[in-house]
């Protein structure tokens, strides 16, 4: 059995070059075949800089310039083995992650494996952020789970005959894309298979590519465009959630606007507290309710962590009313089998910090 390498790149020279290192000494833990593909759509001079690398390291390099999902679209479609892994350029290897995944196709209904991906270098304030959002709960499923209908990118193989039956990746936000690789495992596991997990098959990913602020900011928006499309693609996958923080933000605002017009200009200010108090209520509730693994001296970052959940649901919001599809709008999409029981308490403390939060604008607009 041999098994096929797709790294899709765009710049990250230095990133690539530590993966391609790791790799080689990966291949050398492991009997089995395997082929490196890398699949470039950097600019022309970067462009010579990883056609450089990929030469020193003995992998095939192609110049594809699309999107991500092109991308690995057309490493499948080259790719020699019956195994294929995604891996991303920002991430090393483990020296036995070949051997990790290839034992696990070991009957036929197994049609993927998904590896485990963890986080390593400086952790800055944004990462303590970042470590209270759900983002990175997939990356660490292969540690408590059998069985998953997606996995991340950056650790998962499947079997390229299974890639090619459902046509491979389907580019919703090209080109750095979004919620593509959570379509693929769902329309994998509903022709029957399965995608296992093994915590053995590690890679190492660096936080410097996640804990830019700019990038970051730019990476959580897109994940909120990117359920829409989720959401329109597998209806079945929804749920009727509480109303979003930003919705409610931005009704009130219009409300209000209209109101500072033609009343008092101070009224303007009123969403803006009511923002402010609706997500300190939320965070203080998740605190004391234990809802997010943390204590008090913590509660800035839970803070800061819902203020950007606000341009996740923002993203969603606006894809939304660009299509004209306003029936999504009060719709979540369902990521994990078990997703349903937290939202159920994320609901309630939502609830309960929309009466506190409504009870002080009451209290505010009779002081005004």
């Amino acid at each position: 059995m041999g098994i096929s390498v797709i790294i899709p790149v765009r710049g990250r020279v230095n990133y690539l070059g530590k993966l391609l290192k790791s790799i080689i000494k990966a291949k050398k833990c492991t009997s089995d075949l395997v082929e490196l593909i890398v699949v470039d759509s950097s600019d022309k001079k970067i462009r010579l800089e990883i056609e450089a690398l990929c030469k020193k390291f003995q992998a095939g390099y192609h110049y594809w310039p699309k999107g991500v999902s092109e991308a690995r679209n057309y490493g499948i479609r080259i790719a020699k083995f019956s195994i294929i892994i995604f891996v991303d350029s920002d991430c090393e290897v483990n020296c036995n992650i070949f051997n990790e995944h290839l034992k696990c196709y070991n009957n036929g209904e197994i049609g993927g494996c998904l590896g485990l991906t963890e986080f390593v270098g400086k952790k800055r304030w944004l990462w303590k952020v970042i470590q209270k959002m759900p983002f990175l709960q997939p990356f660490q499923w292969a540690k408590w789970k059998d069985y998953v209908p997606w996995g991340p990118c950056t650790n998962i193989s499947f079997r390229r005959d299974i890639l090619k039956k459902v046509n491979g990746f389907a580019s919703m936000l090209p080109p750095k894309e979004s919620g593509e690789d959570v379509d693929m495992g769902y329309r994998i596991t509903a022709l029957g298979y399965k995608i296992c997990c093994n915590a053995n098959a590690k890679v190492s990913h660096t936080r410097e590519t996640w804990a830019k602020l700019s990038q970051f900011i730019e990476r959580t928006f897109r994940f909120g465009r990117g359920e829409y499309y989720l959401m329109k693609k597998h209806p079945e996958n929804t749920f009727l959630d509480v109303p979003k923080n930003s919705l409610l933000f931005i009704i009130l605002l219009i409300l209000f606007t209209y109101k500072a017009l033609t009343n008092s200009i101070l009224l303007f200010t009123i969403p803006f507290i009511w923002l402010f108090v609706v997500i300190l209520a939320q965070s203080i509730l998740a605190l004391k309710c234990r809802l997010i693994g943390s204590n008090w001296k913590d509660i800035g970052y839970i803070y800061v962590s819902l203020l950007f959940d606000l341009l996740f649901e923002l993203g969603t919001i606006i894809d939304c009313t660009r299509k004209g599809d306003l029936k999504v709008l009060p719709r979540r999409y369902i990521y994990i089998e078990n997703q349903l029981v937290g939202r159920w308490h994320w609901g309630v403390i939502k609830m309960w910090s929309f009466v506190i939060s409504l009870f002080c604008l009451f209290i505010l607009l009779l002081c005004l």
